[in-house]
């Protein structure tokens, strides 16, 4: 089988449990491209979020961000394709989930300043208070999150504790919102973190890569895809090899997928090596 894609996870996968950039994998993804094979960088985060380990690495393929909501071109930001929330739909989320609205951002489709949007600052939601205190200049606080539900919304996005996240997908699925929408989870129990992607109903890693793969003469067959958690899991069954990292969730194990070791021992590095170098 000949790799022409990797198509790779960052949070977790690509970089370590510190939110480091190993040089490890450096050297191995370098060593891939140098191959003739690119790496397509498919991700939970934001593009700004995003584009720091693009840069890093050396890429300039385009990158797949907001759980494949956006593909965006690195060398010119430009937006290559999207698959947006409904107002209608992100209207009645923020209705019946009004009751955690400190662990709500809606993240929105802005060239700076309100990429992110809160209602107030959630100084019970520690993480969350924490993330955004980092990330000041994209950050706006509004009154109501309602006046923000306009074409441009890329996502609703819940952050916090476990438990409350449990309780956020919880009341997501009793008021039947998983007929409209995609829930992109990404639970980390080690960190007691959750995050809930909510997301337009056609939007996936998946499809996006597929999106793109189709628009390069790309076959899924040509992809190695390397993942972590629940939201990885689709684009991992679409690739041709895919493999989950040691630390991934339990629910990609057993599924047939290459295991590799940790993001904290070079697992994107070993993969590479065992499948392209």
């Amino acid at each position: 089988m000949t790799l022409r894609w990797i198509a790779a996870d960052i949070d977790g996968t690509i970089l370590d449990s510190t939110s480091q950039l190993p040089p490890g994998n450096v050297t191995a993804i370098r060593q891939a491209r140098e191959r003739g094979v690119e790496v397509i960088l498919v991700t939970g985060r934001r593009y700004g979020a995003a584009a720091w380990v693009a840069e890093a690495l050396g890429l300039s393929s385009p990158l797949i961000v907001n759980n494949g909501a956006m593909i965006v071109c690195p060398t010119r930001s430009r937006r290559l394709a999207r698959w947006f929330l409904a107002p209608e739909v992100a209207t009645a989320i923020l209705s019946a989930t009004s009751g955690y609205s400190h662990c709500t951002v809606l993240h929105k489709d802005r060239p700076a300043a309100g990429q992110m949007v809160v209602c107030s600052r959630p100084r019970t939601n520690g993480q969350l208070h924490h993330y955004l205190n980092k990330v000041p200049g994209v950050t706006i606080q509004v009154e109501s999150l309602h006046s923000e539900i306009d074409g441009d919304l890329i996502e609703i996005m819940f952050s916090g504790p476990l438990r409350v996240m449990e309780a956020v997908e919880g009341r997501l699925k009793e008021s039947g919102f998983e007929r409209h929408v995609r829930m992109a989870k990404t639970y980390y129990r080690e960190k007691d973190l959750g995050i809930i992607d909510v997301l337009n109903k056609d939007c996936s890693k998946r499809s996006a890569l597929d999106f793109l793969a189709r628009s390069r003469g790309i076959r899924s067959t040509e992809i190695m895809a390397i993942g972590d958690n629940h939201s990885d899991l689709e684009m991992l069954e679409y690739a041709g090899v895919g493999v989950v990292m040691a630390n991934g969730v339990a629910a990609l194990k057993n599924r047939g997928f290459y295991q590799t070791a940790s993001n904290n021992d070079l697992g994107v590095a070993r993969a590479i090596g065992r499948f392209i170098l």
